[in-house]
């Protein structure tokens, strides 16, 4: 029955406890709000009296705009969840401390009260969303704000519901109490999933604030015909709200003797209101603004207040105060209130909060402020009947405004859609959930679909796409004979997302489009649709499939034939690809069969799939390892398996990706790795499902292992000192291999909780940053399976125990990582380690060549050997350490930086020789060995020099960057050794190591800041 719930609410295994936290909290706040309101209407109305309601509108306008500005501060500079926290226990202590207080003969403890609670309801309504907010990303949010709406609603009436019999039975003012017991409760759910839910992320005190939002929010008003509009309606909108609450709560309050009584009817009266509001919101308010559209469901609140003040006129009574209050609440609610946060969805999302602080923050409150005065004016010089009629003038001025707002907000629809901000009329987001059936933004869509600038057209066909509105159909097909291809392709893109059956005729007729894109999509959409393929049209596809001068429109006519069931002649020709000599063509044909796996499992043989597994090509093996997972073969993830240790990364994720989609059929076998230092272990961390309990046994074993790796390597790269070039080298690769051991850690205890907060917690724990690490592991301690979250936590917090050098040189000397032994080899010198001579005369003639020139050098350092005087030429190994040294290089990995090392060329230049000239192409870089060199550029017969360059700088990158020629000369000042590095092997290693390419911008950039440019 859970299961079957959670699958209804679309509630994913691992969002369950999230949900109903949120989901209490939202209840109880609601219910506790509830209660806590009537009850401060009660006392304030009957103890204070309501005719001085409208002196406290005065203040509430100010209390609002402040508490907000103090709010958005906050919030912007002090962590979430402490912040969260200690506002709630804020409220709670403000709650008992004015009950408490009531028992004292203070009356203006109630318009301190009364505005107490209506401040602290403002603050929780926007403290329940940004809480939201921070735990749902953009995809949950779509699907699990409306089960916290709900939630929120469902305490509201209930709350409200027992108004009346909870103030009956145990007083009035005790509801207070009752209110800050729900808030403590609440307290209680805010630090539940602050601590297992937030992100930990670094606050900034540099944060924008709510002036700089006003300010910004008030530029664009005051250029906006629209915000224009919506500021001034947003002023009289305030001034109406509280012309019908105000006189609703004097009759409410001559129509009871007590204060239950008072307090028992509003809990009923909201309690009712809000059951209606959401049942109007829920099966009403959509086909409004659908068949109204948005400005005409804002339009029918001036139309309300009309009536409630007709109401008011003739019926001043309870019956009649009643009517007018429940029309208003829920039109406004319900219908309108929607659809006035709809308008601001056309501001661009930049600029949207600004917008909204500044109308909410400014016009808004001037409103409430001036809707006091008014009415204490009113109370004075005006009989009832007359204030009726000015209220009636008031919600006919703003129905003129917002009459007006009609082409303003058309305008701005356009002005959107040219702007290409189509998420705008998207029907897929929820933020925008008004906007698809609003007439007034079809009508702009089809009108700009006949517009004279092609990429407005465009934007125009695929807004209508969005918006899933059949009427579109019709129009959408006349534009399939646009001059420009992109809105043809965009046109029929959108008549298939919107299954347009009754254009097929006109979207077969693409197929002879001359672009490439409409016949693709022409070829994509044709599938989709219901009629019958015809014999023609198989044959039209089959010889597109064959004889297409564009390779992806042969692509798209094979899966085509494949959806439109001639699967044996698409089968026949996507073997042929599968088996071609050709890269591209053998690619192609491997993204192809992820496409349609359904349609071939039966019939197709994977041998060639199978084959190009072994392909050289790591691109090709990542893609064959895709589409023999599209497979449904009992077989197949024995074979992925193996692709875990394959020596590409993109490759490996290929392979820890198929698998993890198959994780019933493959845990097992993944699990395996485990037993053993494998080096697949990181890939197989990947490829496990989250939150499986047949994992955490293995898991647990693993950790305990791998824990003390961590902490071996942790020892061992601390105990040695960074102070030469080989030393530094092994200091660093033990602490990067620590460091990958803690990665891998945190994986594994990420696999029983929130995997992207533990990535979140990955990357902080690899920084740098004093604050950020703390974070994190607060953070750890919090999530996943306790037990290993506690030994990992133990392990990151712990200092490295320090060991003498010479003891975890020798234990380094047995690794079973060649590189860790090579460097070591070469550290025993570094650190003058005499006791390691012996084994160095032994290791000099061993087997490989790298082990050999560590020994050799390391006794050459010990004077043991002599350097002969012809050797001039620098080792292989030399050159890495050498090429580490490099900033660009640094954080290369010695196989990397081998494999620069043995493609590098060295070359050796006198005094005043120059390496070459200005204006020559160039197609090699330099690496200085040892040496000065001088960077010179001409310029009207006149040489300057522009940079002097020496031993560990490189030069000569620029030419290879932008593959254009030399824009200075290098000549040398003294005799100088460099390392000649190819130009494609550096373009290979820009290519396949983005951290390099970022250190190259770097160091680009510091030298153009040496220059003064």
């Amino acid at each position: 029955m859970l299961n079957r719930l959670t699958s209804l609410l679309k509630i994913r295994a691992d969002e369950s406890r999230l949900v109903i936290l949120v989901g209490l909290l939202f209840a109880c706040i609601q219910a506790g709000q509830g209660m806590g309101d009537n009850a401060a209407s009660a006392l304030f109305l009957l103890r204070y009296g309501v005719d001085f309601l409208p002196y406290m509108y005065l203040f509430l306008g100010a209390l609002t705009f402040i508490t907000t500005l103090a709010y958005s501060a906050a919030l912007g500079r002090l962590d979430k969840g402490k912040f969260f926290s200690t506002l709630i226990a804020i409220f709670i202590g403000l709650l008992v401390l004015e009950r408490a207080a009531i028992l004292f003969p203070f009356p203006l403890l109630y318009p301190m009260l009364w505005l107490t609670v209506n401040g602290i309801s403002m603050i929780l309504g926007t403290f329940v969303w940004n809480l939201a907010g921070e735990v749902c990303d953009a995809r949950q949010a779509k699907r699990l704000f409306p089960l916290f709406t709900s939630a929120g609603i469902l305490g509201s009436v209930i709350g409200n519901a027992v108004t009346g019999v909870t103030a009956r039975l145990f007083g009035t003012d005790n509801l207070l109490l009752l209110y800050a017991v729900l808030l403590g409760v609440a307290l209680y759910l805010t630090r539940v999933i602050a601590g297992a839910y937030f992100r930990k992320e670094k606050v900034f005190k540099n944060k924008s604030n709510l002036w700089d939002d006003l300010r910004a929010g008030f530029d664009f008003v005051r250029v906006s015909p629209l915000m224009r509009l919506i500021a001034y309606s947003s002023i009289l909108f305030s001034v109406l709200f509280f012309s019908i609450a105000f006189p609703f709560n004097k009759v409410v309050t001559a129509s009871f003797t007590d204060e239950a009584g008072v307090a028992g009817f509003f809990g009923l009266f909201n309690s009712i209101t809000t059951a209606s509001t959401f049942l109007v919101s829920l099966f009403l308010a959509s086909r409004i603004y659908t068949r109204l559209g948005i400005i005409n469901g804002v339009f029918l609140m001036p139309l309300t207040y009309i009536f409630s003040f007709a109401v008011f006129a003739g019926f001043y009574n309870l019956n009649g105060a009643a009517i007018a209050r429940f029309a208003q609440l829920v039109i406004l609610s319900g219908i309108a209130g929607t659809a006035w946060n709809a308008l601001f969805n056309v501001v661009p999302a930049r600029k949207r909060g600004q917008v909204l602080a500044f109308n909410n923050g400014v016009p808004s409150q001037i409103g409430v402020v001036l809707s006091g005065v008014l009415l204490i004016v009113a109370e004075r010089a005006f009989t009832v009947q007359q204030i009726f009629l000015m209220g009636t003038i008031l919600a006919f001025v703003c129905g003129v405004l917002i009459w007006r707002m009609r082409k303003a907000y058309a305008q701005a629809l356009v002005d959107a859609l040219q702007a290409g901000r189509l998420e705008v009329f998207s029907a897929n987001e929820a933020s925008f959930s008004g906007f698809q059936g609003d007439a007034a933004v079809l009508d702009v869509a089809i009108r700009a679909l006949q517009d004279a600038k092609p990429t407005t057209r465009r934007l125009a066909a695929d807004m209508l796409g969005r918006m899933e509105s059949d009427s579109a159909i019709s129009h959408l097909t006349r534009l399939l004979s646009d001059p420009e291809p992109a809105v043809r392709a965009s046109a029929v893109s959108s008549l298939g997302i919107l299954c347009a059956d009754s254009a097929i005729n006109e979207i077969i007729l693409s197929l002879d489009d001359s672009d490439n894109q409409v016949r693709e999509e022409a070829l994509t959409v044709l599938p989709k649709l219901k009629a019958i393929p015809s014999p023609e049209l198989i044959t039209k596809i089959s010889g597109m499939m064959k004889n297409d001068s564009s390779l992806s429109v042969q692509t798209k006519a094979i899966i085509a034939l494949t959806k439109l069931g001639d699967v044996d002649e698409s089968i026949s020709n996507l073997t042929l690809r599968l088996n071609s000599n050709d890269p591209r063509l053998r690619l192609s044909a491997l993204e192809t069969v992820t496409e349609v796996p359904p349609s071939l499992n039966h019939s197709f043989d994977i041998k060639s799939i199978l084959d190009s597994l072994e392909n050289s090509s790591a691109t090709i093996r990542a893609a064959a390892v895709f589409a023999l997972g599209s497979f449904k073969n009992d077989s197949v993830c024995k074979v992925l398996i193996k692709y875990l240790t394959d020596v590409d990364e993109s490759v490996r994720k290929a392979a820890a990706e198929t698998l993890r989609q198959r994780s019933d059929e493959s845990r097992e076998l993944v699990l395996e790795l485990f037993a053993s230092n494998n080096s697949a272990v990181d890939s197989a961390l990947d490829a496990l499902a989250p939150g499986n309990p047949e994992s955490l046994a293995p898991l647990r074993e693993y950790a305990k292992r791998e824990t003390v790796r961590a902490r071996t390597l942790r020892n061992q790269s601390a105990s040695l000192p960074s102070t030469h070039h080989a030393t530094r080298f092994l200091h660093d690769c033990l602490r990067r291999q620590a460091s990958l051991c803690e990665g891998r850690l945190i994986k594994t205890v990420g696999l029983f909780g929130d995997t992207h907060t533990m990535e979140l917690i990955r990357k902080s724990m690899s920084g740098t940053n004093i604050e950020n690490r703390a974070a994190a592991l607060e953070a750890l301690d919090t999530i996943g399976d306790k037990q290993l979250a506690k030994s990992v936590v133990s392990l990151l917090e712990e200092e490295p125990q320090l060991s003498d050098p010479s003891d975890v040189i020798a234990v380094l000397l047995k690794s079973t990582d060649p590189w860790v032994r090579i460097l070591a080899i070469h550290s025993t010198s570094e650190l003058g380690l005499r006791e390691f001579i012996p084994l160095l005369h032994q290791l000099k003639s061993g087997s490989d060549s790298l082990m050999r020139e560590a020994a050799l050098g390391a006794l050459t350092q010990f004077g043991e050997e002599k350097l002969m005087d012809t050797l001039k030429t620098v080792s292989i190994l030399e050159r890495i350490l050498l090429l580490r040294e490099i900033p660009i290089f640094a954080d290369l990995s010695p196989e990397d930086l081998k494999l620069v090392a043995e493609t590098a060329r060295e070359e050796w230049y006198p005094q005043n020789a120059v390496i070459f000239h200005q204006g020559e192409e160039g197609n090699m870089m330099f690496v200085i060995v040892e040496g000065q060199l001088q960077v010179l550029r001409s310029a009207d017969g006149t040489e300057q020099v522009l940079a002097q360059r020496g031993s560990g700088d490189f030069v000569g990158e620029m030419a290879i960057i932008e593959s254009t020629q030399r824009s200075a000369t290098l000549r040398t000042r003294t005799e100088v050794r460099v390392l000649a590095i190819d130009g494609e092997t550096f373009k290979g290693i820009l290519r396949e190591r983005p951290d390099v390419s970022f250190a190259v911008l770097r160091s680009i950039s510091r030298r153009l800041r040496e220059m003064g440019v």
